[in-house]
């Protein structure tokens, strides 16, 4: 029997990545999905779950948790449905994933997370961090992304500017400062999955990492 693997943010743009890289894998038999909407997506390995409220009593044993949830301030609405989404869901999802058997999770953080963080985004993720230390998952695997690119189904004014603006300082990023270079959500999703087949403790990812690790 091989493994069953579960992602949340399934519908963003590494958990579209992550979706359809682990139906690839040989490693699972099974990819569950928690979605607040059904999505009719149509795979013999996938399975869906519409609403959180309901993956407790919905899901099966899980094996490895992806977790790809996150938004902005501007598209949640205010900073309390901010942390909503990007801490307490999460949090949420490591507690009823352990009581299903999970026994390693893979979240999607950000580069310069820290609880001293001056600014509020990384502080969050910083807290997301800490309360899923908490857990005790035999293997916690923390990616710290840099600027993310690729097709979003909600436009971020703020992210595509700085991915225009990046564009041209790529080639000296990736080769003199890679953590601080854009990276793509694909590699993030090959990244997470690549670290999630051996391993234990706690691993974090920065994009440069990620970027050589993909290739």
């Amino acid at each position: 029997m091989g493994k069953t693997a579960l992602v949340v943010g399934a519908t963003g743009l590494i958990g579209r990545e992550l979706v359809e890289q682990l139906l690839e894998q040989e490693r699972y038999d099974q990819v569950w999905i928690i979605v607040r909407r059904s999505k009719r997506w149509s795979h013999p390995k996938l399975h869906e779950v519409v609403g959180f409220e309901e993956m407790d009593e919905a899901l099966p044993h899980i094996d490895d948790v992806y977790c790809a949830l996150g938004t902005t301030i501007a598209v949640a609405g205010s900073r309390q449905a901010f942390k909503h989404v990007d801490l307490d869901l999460p949090l949420e999802v490591a507690r009823v994933a352990k009581r299903h058997g999970a026994t390693r999770y893979a979240v999607v953080s950000a580069q310069g997370a820290s609880l001293r963080s001056p600014f509020f985004y990384n502080r969050v993720k910083g807290e997301l961090e800490n309360g899923l230390k908490v857990f005790g998952f035999e293997h916690l695997i923390i990616a710290r992304p840099s600027l993310l690119l690729g097709d979003r189904e909600e436009f971020r004014l703020g992210e595509k500017a700085a991915e225009v603006f990046s564009r041209p300082l790529q080639p000296f990023l990736l080769d003199k400062l890679p953590d601080a270079a854009p990276i793509q959500a694909l590699h993030v999703a090959r990244a997470l999955i690549m670290a999630a087949e051996e391993g234990q403790g706690i691993e974090v990812l920065t994009s440069g990492m990620m970027q050589r690790m993909s290739q």
